[in-house]
């Protein structure tokens, strides 16, 4: 039988080396592997970059070089107006056709060893030893965890047991009168319920409620597949296809390891706008109950309008996308594991929240109102990147007056502005 063993990292040590000088089936050879094995190396691990020609902005169009058109913002600073010349002219130009090299397409499927590095002006694919292993380390460690469960078999087994559990069974008691019913072990229901994926909670368990938790249990994946057509090199080929997307950067921000109260935030690139919603838990069940409240406010087509893509990390909390996607409410990406910085600035607006409440500090005495309160102060708070405007504004003049006074954000007057812990007191 076949040994099949995964790459080491002087094995990927020795790709990077060679891709400059030989050919993939040479580097197969002195490797001894494959050449399929090589070239799927290349592609799941190589690392993207944007970041210019040598002297010239950053403009990933296929027309730059004969472009003629100028003066696309009112305010244009180039005294030239030339807008290829521009790093907006991309998110801009209705006439923007994405550039692509053929390299990337066939043999090395990446950008190392090319002479035109210098003066290529359009996206790059580099491959990176250490980066390369750090991501297959990542993905085999993302595969490992989580639960052997489709949503739909999670949810039978949630109808099945969780009203049997509240009558006062116990897990042994059902699963033994049901196990050809169930999709997984009794250990298993135990680590549903542990990680809220249930109606039922542990407080439904008599004899578990009165053992001392010896230590937190890791966060577990609603669907360990969750990834499959939607990493960020998915995200790149969406967004190349529609000019203008609006996306909309997802994530969670903690209180404290005690804190059942957590705040699901979303963030508006364009418009620099932040919004905020308290889940509970922060669990995937807790995640979908609140972009469904924002849906419920707002309506299903002015949500579709707002959040057509939805880009996220890999968090527990969004390891249900079939869920979130329901419908065609939105779509719904992934960052790369330990990459943050792909979704740089939500992570950056996190910020003002962390002046008005500080890391570490609970939010399990505020309340929607009091997060909409601050979420109001730093939407009015001008910033010097939006032309010294405020995100309330330049949100509204995007998608139009009203929606944000539905979701109880309202614009605070300048002078009013408050930034501190003096807005939301901490609890003595």
């Amino acid at each position: 039988m076949a040994q099949f063993k995964h790459l080491s990292l002087s094995e990927r040590i020795s790709i990077q080396s060679m891709l400059s000088q030989n050919g993939l089936s040479a580097i197969a050879r002195e490797l001894g592997r494959d050449r399929k094995t090589i070239v799927r190396e290349i592609q799941q691990n190589r690392t993207f970059i944007f970041i210019g020609a040598y002297g010239l902005p950053k403009n990933n169009c296929d027309l730059q070089r004969r472009c003629q058109i100028r003066h696309l913002c009112e305010n244009c600073i180039n005294r030239r107006g030339k807008c290829s010349l521009c790093e907006l002219c991309n998110e801009r130009c209705k006439e923007f056709v994405v550039a692509s090299c053929v390299r990337l397409n066939k043999p090395p499927f990446c950008c190392n060893g090319c002479r035109r590095q210098r003066s290529c002006n359009i996206h790059r694919f580099f491959y990176d030893a250490e980066k390369a292993h750090f991501k297959a380390l990542s993905r085999r460690k993302e595969a490992r965890s989580g639960i052997l469960l489709s949503q739909v078999e999670l949810e039978r087994t949630d109808q099945l047991v969780s009203p049997l559990l509240k009558k006062g069974q116990s897990i042994h008691h059902i699963y033994i009168h049901h196990a050809d019913e169930l999709f997984c072990s009794e250990r298993t229901l135990y680590t549903l319920i542990d990680n809220n994926l249930l109606t039922a909670r542990n407080l439904d368990l008599r004899l578990k409620v009165k053992r001392k938790v010896r230590r937190l249990k890791p966060e577990h994946k609603v669907d360990k597949a969750c990834r499959k057509g939607r990493t960020f090199e998915d995200f790149r080929r969406f967004v190349e296809n529609r000019p203008e997307p609006a996306v909309v950067q997802m994530d969670s921000v903690i209180g404290n390891i005690h804190s059942i109260k957590v705040l699901l935030t979303l963030f508006f690139p364009q418009a620099q706008l932040l919004l905020c919603r308290i889940h509970y838990y922060n669990t995937a069940r807790s995640a979908l109950a609140a972009i469904e409240s924002i849906e419920a406010i707002l309506g299903r087509e002015t949500f579709q309008h707002l959040f057509p893509v939805l880009l996220t990390d890999n968090g527990s909390e969004f390891s249900d996308p079939k869920a979130l996607e329901k419908d065609g409410r939105t779509r719904i990406f992934y960052c790369d594991p330990q990459q943050s910085n792909q979704k740089s600035q939500i992570e950056r607006a996190h910020q003002f929240i962390r002046m008005v409440r500080p890391k570490g500090a609970s939010f399990d005495n505020l309340s929607q109102k009091d997060i909409d309160l601050m979420c109001s102060h730093i939407n009015s708070y001008s910033r010097e990147s939006l032309g010294n405007k405020c995100p309330f504004d330049v949100f509204e003049f995007i998608y139009g007056q009203g929606i944000l006074g539905k979701l109880g954000i309202r614009k605070i007057e300048a002078d009013e502005i408050l930034l501190t812990t003096r807005l939301l007191p901490l609890p003595k």
